[in-house]
């Protein structure tokens, strides 16, 4: 065991545990933990097919067209959209401001640690790791206590196909906020994952998931599989940087680094601003720079040479240079013509969804509940304050109220959002006005 690593009653646990397991099935055996000179040097090692190493997680990764690059030092700087940063039991204290950064300007990382040091990361992302202690769990394998049987808490992409998750020795995510507990315990999270500005997080508090004899669990595998279609961009990362063990790290991340959500337009756009910025950091000889600025004085005569008219023509009053701008949507004129013509109402769902939020932040005393709260908690919520009833109208209508956009969006004149049909808003109206009159609200 590496010296701060894990408490030596564990390896006393595993071993005493690998004795009572000698005679079932290689592959259907826990990991024992390795000796402090193997742990030094092959804990979580992608290279090592030893039982306490990732070189599976790293095939799984390869296959997925995301090979894994183990680094020896960590520049924020230089991580980009073809990164998927992959913090494994990191020993290096990790900087909840430059991770938090990093997911914001639209990096997608995965934290997995049980007792290394990236509690005050976590904690910055909205996650408090409780470390003293066995989670609980309905299920042990093979009943042994420090094995507890993780299992989904709600569906989820990470949570397809998968029925539940083997641990050895985890601690637990607990106080999660901001974020959806994807799989967990009884009284913690082992998984939990979320959208932070324009990028995405991971964190898992049992990192021994990943090595080579727990990859043998269906359960486990179909997760790390799962994490990596999520974590992958659609396809457009490139590669896995594994970050592990004590790994300096250094810089500051780039303030935009991807939009999952932009489109073909934006994402080339931001390929072009990327492309300018990296050609920033070229030095010009006083030679180029004057070469460079005779070449723009050519251009500029050229220019100016073609927008002189060669005669005269008729009298220029500027009326070309009038901007009209177009009505938003949102004003009274434009939601009253759009009823009658029966066109798109998506404007007038989100006032609705708006009334709804209002009435709820007031009631619960939380501001814009449906997106500072998870859905099982403001369902909670509800049910504590207005009744089943209420919290059943309200998880039926939660997921068509959240996927609205903004009124800002919807409403701009220059966006095209998607279109509400006349059929879907009356069905839409009638839910939310029976949801508000078991709230004891009225729709005005």
């Amino acid at each position: 065991m590496s010296p701060g690593r894990r408490p030596c009653p564990r390896a006393l646990a595993l071993a005493l545990a690998l004795t009572a397991l000698a005679a079932a099935p290689a592959g259907d055996a826990l990991a024992q933990e390795p000796s402090a000179e193997d742990a030094a040097l092959v804990d979580y090692d992608p290279l090592s097919k030893d039982w306490y190493g990732l070189s599976r997680w790293a095939a799984l990764c390869s296959g997925s067209g995301l090979p894994v690059t183990a680094v020896a030092s960590l520049d924020w700087s230089e991580l980009s959209a073809e990164d998927v940063l992959v913090l494994m039991y990191p020993l290096t204290h990790v900087e909840p401001a430059k991770l938090e950064a990093f997911v914001s300007a639209g990096g997608h990382v995965l934290v997995a640690d049980d007792f290394g040091n990236s509690a005050d990361a976590l904690a910055g992302l909205g996650l408090l790791r409780a470390e003293v202690g066995t989670p609980r769990a309905a299920r042990y394998y093979a009943d042994m206590p420090f094995a507890p049987i993780a299992t989904p808490k709600q569906a989820h992409p990470l949570t397809a196909q998968v029925t539940e998750v083997i641990t050895n020795h985890p601690a637990a995510l607990r106080h999660v906020r901001g974020a959806t507990e994807v799989v967990g315990f009884e009284d913690g999270a082992l998984v939990v994952a979320a959208e932070r500005g324009t990028g995405r997080f991971i964190a898992v508090s049992d990192p021994s998931i990943f090595i080579n004899s727990m990859m043998q669990f269906r359960g486990n595998l179909q997760l790390a599989t799962n994490m990596l279609r999520w974590l992958g961009r659609g396809g457009r990362a490139r590669r896995v940087v594994l970050l592990r063990g004590d790994v300096p790290m250094y810089g500051t991340p780039k303030p935009f680094i991807d939009d999952a959500r932009a489109g073909k337009v934006g994402r080339d756009i931001a390929d072009v601003n990327r492309w300018l910025d990296e050609r920033s950091a070229w030095l010009l000889t006083p030679a180029a720079m004057r070469a460079v600025a005779a070449g723009l004085a050519l251009l500029l005569l050229g220019l100016t040479f073609f927008a002189l008219p060669l005669r005269r023509g008729p009298a220029i009053d500027g009326a070309w240079l009038r901007f009209s701008r177009p009505a938003r949507r949102d004003a009274p004129r434009q939601l009253v013509g759009a009823a009658d013509e029966g066109r798109d109402l998506l404007v007038s769902a989100c006032l609705l969804r708006d009334h709804l939020q209002r009435f709820l932040a007031n009631a619960l005393g939380k501001p814009e509940p449906f997106f500072g709260l998870p859905q099982a908690e403001l369902v909670d919520a509800v049910r504590a304050r207005f009744g089943a009833s209420a919290a059943q109208q309200l998880s039926g209508l939660y997921r068509r109220l959240k996927a609205l956009p903004s009124r800002g969006q919807a409403a701009a004149p220059w966006t095209s959002a998607a279109q509400l049909s006349r059929a879907e808003f009356d069905a839409l109206f009638a839910a939310t006005q029976e949801l508000c009159r078991s709230l004891g609200a009225e729709i005005s």
